[in-house]
């Protein structure tokens, strides 16, 4: 059965581009193509497809009202089509209301087609296939504590599709003084973490910044990595790397949760949420020999039940939670 897309754009020249590339995309159909408002909700009323992508350059609050009335209405996958280099905190606030995920419009659509093509194929593709994990080696079983004895010296949170308004709604629980640092890898292009930092600085009563090589890390204060390079933890200081994508990405919540077990061993505790593929299992798996505690997302409130899934599955979860509980339960764990 073929993936039905439905595409809004307000540009005829995109609209054509747009359903050119989508036909090219095995299993994948063009179900409608509208160029307004009115136009979108009346073909809505009759049908809906699996997935709408929706140009979001408007950088008023126009596109941003109506992404928030389509999730309000429909229980369809909104996929933005966006700006890579203007327009982030509007992308960002498109993500806090429910867009399943973005993709950068290219710059020269007859330079970038290729890029971009594969990039759309990706994103769609991924969204509905079944990932099934497979891993090579299985190391035997760690069993998993229900309670947490230790103090926890440190909190780590791996996100993917879905992460930015997950991490939200966790994060704004946090009282402004936890005594403890806290370190978050959002899977996000670079450019769009330092925009997402401030936007999350503005919501928690906590601080929080864009990740820098070098810093020394202190309590109370939430370190994001920076899209593009990988975060760990090295003594008491945040290292930036460049070092090969796993997993397909860079950051990588593997790479933050094996250094910060191996920093914290039994104070740490670990948090996955929502996201697509298996980044974060080997870090769980790290975290949970190394005595810590691993809070996982449940499938209903996840946008994207693959990272926690895997988690869960193998072992390495000692909570699974909703996520408006998951902040409340970070509370009470340092408080």
């Amino acid at each position: 059965m073929s993936i039905k897309v439905m595409v809004l754009d307000s540009s005829t020249l995109m609209r054509k581009i747009m359903s050119h590339i989508l036909r090219d995309i095995e299993g994948v159909e063009v179900f409608k193509t509208v160029s307004t408002e009115t136009e979108l909700f009346t073909e809505l009323r009759k049908e809906l497809p699996d997935l709408i992508t929706i140009d979001i350059q408007d950088s008023s609050s126009v596109g941003l009202n109506l992404l928030s009335k389509l999730t309000h209405l429909y229980n369809v996958p909104v996929l933005l089509i966006c700006s890579s280099t203007d327009g982030k905190e509007t992308t960002l606030k498109a993500l806090e209301l429910g867009a399943l995920d973005f993709i950068s419009r290219p710059k020269d659509i007859n330079k970038d087609w290729t890029l971009f093509s594969e990039a759309l194929e990706k994103k769609i593709k991924a969204h509905f296939s079944v990932i099934k994990l497979a891993v090579k080696q299985v190391e035997q079983p760690i069993k998993v504590q229900q309670t947490f004895a230790s103090p926890v010296d440190a909190i780590v949170i791996g996100a993917s599709t879905g992460g930015p308004k997950a991490i939200i709604e966790v994060i704004k629980e946090l009282p402004d003084k936890v005594g403890i640092p806290i370190f978050i890898v959002q899977h996000m292009p670079k450019g769009f973490t330092a925009s997402f930092a401030k936007r999350l600085d503005t919501l928690s009563a906590l601080k929080i910044v864009e990740a820098e090589d070098g810093e020394r890390i202190y309590n109370d204060i939430v370190y994001l990595a920076p899209g593009g390079k990988h975060m760990v933890i090295e003594n008491n200081k945040i290292r930036l790397t460049e070092d090969e994508k796993i997993h397909g990405v860079r950051p990588a919540v593997d790479y933050l949760f094996e250094s910060a077990a191996e920093k914290y061993q039994n104070h740490l505790v670990g948090v996955v949420l929502t996201g697509m593929g298996n980044d974060g299992l080997k870090g769980s798996m790290a975290i949970k020999k190394a005595g810590g505690y691993m809070i996982t997302q449940d499938q209903e409130t996840c946008v994207i039940y693959g990272m926690p899934k895997n988690v869960e599955e193998k072992g390495f979860s000692d909570k699974v939670a909703r996520l408006d509980e998951i902040g409340g339960i970070l509370k009470h764990m340092i408080g």
